[in-house]
């Protein structure tokens, strides 16, 4: 048996316990609460010049970013029937991998100030807001999907 074969075969079993353990309702909620605390740490830090502070925004980054990507992995085993043809859902399904994507680069770009002992730049706090405002868009469109039938 072939690696490809094992892996196709082991798919309709990794859909079904991602499903059946609502992994993606679950990881959701760190994405949604680490990178809004990241970002507002850093705003209050850069104000109060608190050293404290703008560690914590570095971390809450740093584990936003690595719990992402299975957030969006396990959106994408989670798609269900009934989310196939809902443009809301579209959106949100695209906009997750760009927001997993764009969360990378963000990291990248705080890193270098983190490494340099810098606070958070205006650019970034700038493009850290716009992250946090596209991760309610895409959060409010997951929710409307879920949420509207009850």
């Amino acid at each position: 048996m072939n690696t490809l074969t094992l892996a196709t075969g082991a798919m309709p079993a990794i859909r079904q316990f991602v499903s059946s353990m609502k992994l993606h309702p679950i990881l959701v909620n760190f994405t949604a609460a680490l990178v809004p605390v990241s970002f507002a740490c850093d705003v209050v830090a850069r104000s109060l010049k608190n050293e404290s502070l703008r560690h914590t925004a570095w971390w809450t980054l740093v584990f936003a970013a690595v719990i992402t990507p299975f957030t969006a992995i396990t959106g994408w085993l989670f798609w269900m029937g009934d989310d196939n043809g809902v443009t809301g859902m579209t959106i949100h399904k695209w906009l997750g991998i760009g927001l997993t994507v764009a969360l990378g680069s963000l990291l990248a770009w705080r890193f270098q100030q983190h490494r340099q002992k810098q606070w958070a730049t205006i650019p970034y706090l700038v493009m850290a807001a716009v992250l946090v405002i596209a991760l309610v868009i895409q959060g409010h469109l997951g929710g409307e999907q879920v949420f509207s039938g009850m």
